[in-house]
């Protein structure tokens, strides 16, 4: 009986053995342990939390994990990016620097292992934020029709506020809108997005513009070309003299509207007073134009030149005389001589001026003799003669052989 019982036994152990290993068999058959692999985006939280401290993250181009799974098939086969997620906290963050923040990995099915990551961790880079306020500036391209001249653009608002990480913010060097004025023959109006350039003209990506556009109002008037006239005093120093003032250019393009220009034919510079001027003066002056005139060239200089000289008193000595209104049949005797003129006036024309050419006697009316005559002379008006030394010469006048 013993022994029935103890087979009846074993033969219910074999068969649940048996059924084990069916079981398992079929199971790795049909649902093996196998491996996959997977890429999760980072997902970063409580990003809020930064603001809140006034930093922000710089070069963030997004961040990525890669997963190697381990589990069965039928279970690995249901695991996706929307069922398992990576995701970093930036909640202790709270200065700026570089830091490595830990990865964590949600809805992993019992089960399954995580065999290897490609990272434990994502490197962040933290910035402090700073915001500055910058003029626009405006960068006008292409001409109005002939005849016609854009006036000073209005801008508004006039200024734009830059917001977003320091670093960042300090490569901002201009505000700028473009804008084409082709052919445009009347007030121009458009709204123009701000490009926020470095400072080698290339866009700053990442920072926050307000407002993102601003309104642009260019009006286009006729033109017409005044001479200028130079409103100047100058008083040169003691022993010096003005010899010369001049404008360069000599006339400008104005712009305006056609009534405005129609009652102009000058312009006047700003007052200027030269006192105890010594020496060449090159000065860029303004204009005093009327409202509503502008110039048409608003880049275009205008220069106040004057010359001032020393002035010297010296004497010259003279070697030639020459003897006008000679009769034909008479020749003109005078022992050698020399004169001494003693002059005064601005250096430069005392040194240039032709002595042996400007002096002379003057024998009209007069017949054979000896004569007693006075000397004459052509001079620039800009010199004094304070004597000549003599001023009467012998003159022979004999007929011709």
């Amino acid at each position: 009986m013993n022994n029935f019982l103890d087979k009846k036994i074993t033969a219910r152990i074999l068969s649940v053995l048996l059924a084990t290993m069916l079981w398992l068999y079929v199971i790795t058959e049909q649902n093996p342990v196998v491996y996959k692999d997977i890429s999760l985006p980072v997902k970063l939280m409580n990003i809020e939390s930064l603001a809140a401290n006034n930093i922000t993250i710089i070069e963030n181009n997004g961040y990525k994990v890669s997963l190697k799974l381990k589990g069965n098939k039928n279970t690995l086969d249901r695991i996706s990016n929307s069922t398992i997620s990576a995701s970093a906290d930036l909640r202790d963050q709270k200065v700026k620097g570089e830091f490595q923040i830990p990865i964590q990995i949600s809805g992993v099915p019992a089960g399954v292992d995580i065999t290897s990551m490609s990272a434990v961790s994502i490197r962040v880079k933290l910035d402090n934020v700073i915001a500055v306020t910058m003029p626009v500036e405006i960068k006008v391209t292409g001409n109005p029709l002939q005849g016609m001249a854009a006036m000073t653009p209005v801008v508004s608002p006039s200024e734009v506020t830059i917001k977003g990480a320091e670093s960042l913010v300090n490569l901002v060097k201009t505000a700028l809108v473009d804008i084409d004025i082709s052919s445009s023959s009347a007030e121009i109006k458009k709204n123009i997005a701000v490009k926020i350039l470095d400072a080698d003209g290339k866009a700053v990506e990442d920072v926050e513009v307000n407002p993102r556009s601003v309104d642009i109002d260019i009006p286009i008037e006729y033109t017409k070309i005044v001479l200028l006239d130079p409103d100047i005093a100058v008083k040169p120093a003691p022993g010096y003299i003005v010899t010369g003032i001049s404008i360069s250019p000599k006339e400008i393009h104005i712009a305006g509207k056609k009534e405005l220009l129609d009652s102009l034919e000058s312009v006047k510079t700003q007052r200027i007073d030269l006192t105890d001027v010594k020496a060449f003066i090159d000065k860029e002056v303004s204009l005093v134009l009327p409202p509503g005139v502008e110039l048409a060239n608003r880049s275009e200089v205008v220069r106040l030149n004057v010359n001032i000289e020393k002035i010297v008193e010296t004497p010259i000595e003279v070697n030639n005389i020459a003897v006008r209104n000679l009769p034909d049949d008479l020749a003109a005797e005078f022992p050698e001589t020399s004169i001494q003129a003693f002059v005064r006036g601005p250096e430069s024309i005392v040194n240039a001026w032709d002595v042996n050419n400007a002096f002379y006697i003057d024998v009209s009316g007069l017949g054979e003799g000896t004569h007693e005559m006075h000397v004459f002379y052509d001079k620039p008006a800009e010199l004094e003669m304070m004597g000549l030394n003599p001023s009467v010469i012998s003159v022979t006048l004999k007929k011709r052989e």
